[in-house]
């Protein structure tokens, strides 16, 4: 009687899932981080406020598409069900993360920079 044991499946596949969401916080930081360092300050100008956030939102994006690509070209060489599931995961996961940078890069397009607080 042959005993094999079960495929072990990499820590990467595992640690796939937490690339597109740690983009986006990064997307994130680096807005709100901006905001709070441009604004405050009475010398620098409010429309370098727009050009960082547009910045910091084209270069996620860029590396969330690319990511999902990758993901993409990856799906034939799964052939375990876990690790399917943590690659549709993953995919998934780039998805959202894509929608939640355009939705933290709205308030640029929509608000003035530096805008003063209301009341």
């Amino acid at each position: 009687m042959s005993t094999t044991r079960p495929r072990v499946r990499p820590l990467a596949d595992l640690l796939r899932l937490f690339v597109a969401p740690s983009l986006w916080f990064a997307q994130f930081i680096i807005v709100y981080g901006a905001e709070t360092l441009v604004c405050t300050q009475p010398v620098i100008r409010p429309s370098l406020m727009i050009l960082i956030g547009a910045a910091a939102t084209a270069a996620a994006l860029m590396a969330l598409f690319a990511f999902a690509v990758m993901l993409r070209r990856r799906a034939d060489q799964t052939g375990h069900t876990g690790a399917a599931f943590l690659h549709d995961a993953a995919l998934w996961l780039a998805l959202l993360s894509g929608l939640a940078v355009i939705w933290t890069a709205f308030p640029l397009a929509v608000f003035p920079g530096c805008a003063p607080p209301a009341g």
